[in-house]
């Protein structure tokens, strides 16, 4: 009786462990950083619940998402978040999801009479627009930020609180961002005050959690695929 139970305690545990090293920023409503420097929010709860069904421990690195990507890439963090699945991508990550749709939207000044008709209206806009340097908003605004004539109507900025310091400056016309954000974050964060959005939907795409293919190995990956699987809603 001892053995059977020995065996089934042992078999209801992970059979190994792992620490991975997460890329969380301070930015809600998604992730709040909290007074004693532990973390909270909408993401950090997706993490904690996914790596403890995997077996897994982990600790945050807060950087931009900029270099966060190229940091993924090089195997010095393990795992992201918010990751649009794109073929350049795929080279060097893993993807695991998805786990929600994305909605991108123009943010603009509360009482800005901005209208748009269809994505390319963007380019018209008397003021540039400010995108997250390798954030992915759809092949449409890709093609219009790489071609050269455009190159005055886009500022790429490397952190999310530079692009609403433009705005809020008056620099720049709007700046592209996930509508849940300001939805959300109109009330839970004086960031957003002031900041509302125009009503077309630039890209809709879904999202998933990336994983670095340097520093993740298949045993792993098909640890974090089964725990992905008995969270999702079946």
């Amino acid at each position: 009786m001892f053995r059977i139970s020995l065996c089934f305690l042992l078999l209801s545990f992970p059979t190994f462990s792992c620490q991975l090293t997460v890329r969380l920023e301070q930015y809600l409503p998604q992730v709040e950083r909290l007074q004693d420097k532990s973390w909270a929010g909408i993401d950090y709860q997706l993490t904690e619940k996914l790596l403890s069904a995997a077996g897994c421990s982990f600790k945050v690195i807060e950087i931009p998402w900029a270099r966060s990507l190229q940091s993924l890439a090089h195997g010095e963090i393990d795992m992201m978040l918010n990751v649009t699945k794109t073929p350049e991508r795929e080279i060097n990550f893993y993807f695991i999801g998805p786990f929600r749709t994305e909605l991108i939207v123009l943010a603009v000044k509360e009482n800005s009479k901005i209208q748009l008709n269809k994505v390319e209206d963007i380019i018209d806009l008397d003021k540039p627009i400010a995108v997250q340097r390798h954030g992915y908003y759809g092949d449409t605004v890709k093609n219009l930020i790489d071609d050269p004539k455009n190159k005055s109507h886009f500022i790429q900025v490397t952190d999310n609180e530079s692009k609403v310091a433009l705005l809020k400056l008056g620099r720049i016309s709007g700046f592209l961002e996930e509508k849940r954000n300001l939805m959300i974050g109109d009330t839970a964060t004086p960031r957003f005050e002031g900041v509302w959005y125009a009503p077309l939907i630039i890209h809709q795409s879904p999202v998933y959690y990336a994983f670095s293919k340097n520093s993740i190995n298949q045993a792993l990956l098909k640890r974090l695929n089964s725990a992905f699987s008995h969270l999702s809603p079946k």
